[in-house]
């Protein structure tokens, strides 16, 4: 098999299953450069190269491929902040290595206000009604708060967000982070460092759509669900993310094939719409993922980013049926007319610390964790993998930092299936950890489904 020298730049967040499917390539033998924010002891261990930058600063990364550059053919990465950063302007710039990810013009998430301004332009439809709070405009706070009142006094529950990026844990959504008594406050906060989004709270279910390009043809993947709250039941604070699933079908079991379709076409036409005429190489990779709120008419989107969902990409990578190898080859080649799936559902279960996500707890990290268990578990069972995230090797013992520790993707024929095998991988994990069982649950699949049917009928008369 021919060697390929890959390039991940990981914040150690999905750059494990990332390695993980470039090594079940049938065709290539992979060859991994890893530069990461600290030793991943998967990553580490699979690394023909490998460095540590806590910060992943550009300049570093670019050192680091210019030593390799010989033997890269290509590189990527999980974080958004090398892309906000210009990574692979750098990269490619400097040494020559082409980068699987956007350019720092198509970096949409530095700012959730210039996000609902470019909604405007390439499918307002989809834009939740909005205001961006800019502190320039105003002379004092209480100007501000009259502003903010002004706006949301016909909005029932409205979500403020700050402009930079937060990864959900600055978010504040009406009832459940805040009440009328609290939202002049958490507003305030917000805007002392900068913009504020503050938009109406759409009623409806999340998914999250992922589009590939080689900057001319757009590619849809499945669908995948997100589960951002911290406690089952969506209880608890907003965390960066608990876990994933997607069902055997492109669509969510909870949605119709029309709703897929409609989705489908109208991402597919904002695409092109942001790209314009011809091919725009800056778009290719993994260009947007968007969360998106299916309502009774139609859908909108909540946000969008210029990367893979850290958890939900997994879902993709795991039931990916083609060569990865061969995908990121499309993708530079200006030849990705498509990208095949397996018919099989996914669910993605994330190990976190007892800290991760409680309210006025202190993040707190250290703790030893024993993977032997589920690495042990994963070799005899083809429909489970484990892959440490924010997990560092230090004199021979993986510990675990503050943010989330473990994905587990359990997969299977039916999503049930699929969530039996990713909890019991969770459950072979030795530490202080704890999980959410409710992912891609039939209760919370039921749950979905019921509360989309009652916003679809139409009002009793």
């Amino acid at each position: 098999m021919d060697k390929v020298g890959v390039l991940v730049v990981s914040k150690c967040l999905s750059g494990s299953a990332m390695i993980d499917t470039f090594l079940r390539s049938s065709k290539y033998a992979p060859r991994f450069y890893v530069v990461e924010k600290q030793a991943n002891p998967f990553n580490l261990e699979r690394s023909e190269s490998h460095s540590v930058v806590p910060d992943l600063n550009v300049r570093d990364v670019a050192r680091f491929a210019s030593k390799h550059r010989d033997k890269i053919a290509f590189g990527l990465t999980d974080t958004e902040d090398f892309v906000i950063a210009g990574g692979r302007d750098t990269i490619e710039g400097e040494t020559g290595i082409p980068m699987v990810c956007v350019t720092k013009k198509y970096a949409v998430e530095r700012s959730k206000a210039d996000q609902r301004f470019l909604f405007d332009e390439i499918f307002s439809d989809a834009n939740p009604r909005y205001k961006v709070f800019d502190p320039a405009r105003y002379r004092d706070k209480d100007a501000a708060l009259s502003d903010l009142r002004e706006f949301v006094s016909d909005i029932a529950r409205p979500v403020i967000k700050p402009d930079m990026p937060a990864r959900g844990a600055g978010v504040g959504v009406w009832g459940s982070d805040f009440t009328e008594e609290g939202m002049a406050t958490f507003f305030l906060n917000l805007l002392s460092k900068g913009r504020v989004v503050v938009e109406e709270k759409v009623e409806g279910e999340e998914s999250s759509f992922h589009g590939f390009s080689d900057g001319k043809h757009f590619v849809p993947a499945p669908l995948t669900r997100d589960y951002k709250r911290s406690l089952d039941a969506d209880r608890g604070s907003l965390t960066g993310g608990m876990g994933s699933y997607r069902g055997p079908e492109p669509f969510l079991p909870f949605l119709r094939r029309s709703d897929w379709d409609s989705v489908v076409a109208s991402e597919e036409r904002a695409f092109r719409k942001w790209k314009g005429r011809g091919s725009d190489p800056g778009l290719r990779g993994i260009v947007l993922y968007d969360a998106l709120m299916h309502t009774g008419s139609g859908f909108k989107v909540l946000e969008r980013n210029s990367r893979g969902g850290n958890t939900e990409s997994i879902n993709l990578y795991a039931t990916l049926a083609d060569d990865l190898v061969d995908v990121c080859f499309r993708i530079l080649e200006g030849k990705l007319k498509g990208i095949n799936f397996r018919r099989q559902a996914s669910v993605v279960t994330c190990a976190v610390p007892l800290s991760y996500g409680t309210r006025g707890a202190q993040p707190h990290g250290g703790d030893e964790l024993d993977l032997g268990g589920a690495y042990a578990l994963a070799r005899g069972a083809a429909n489970v993998r484990v892959f440490p995230m924010d997990v560092r090797l230090e004199g021979g013992a993986s510990l675990i930092g503050s943010s989330r520790s473990v994905a587990v993707t359990g997969l299977g024929p039916t999503l049930e299936a699929a969530r039996r095998a990713s909890l019991r991988g969770v459950g072979s994990l030795v530490g202080p950890l704890r999980w959410r069982s409710d992912i891609g649950s039939g209760e919370d699949v039921r749950r979905s489904r019921a509360h989309l049917g009652s916003l679809r009928r139409p009002p009793a008369r």
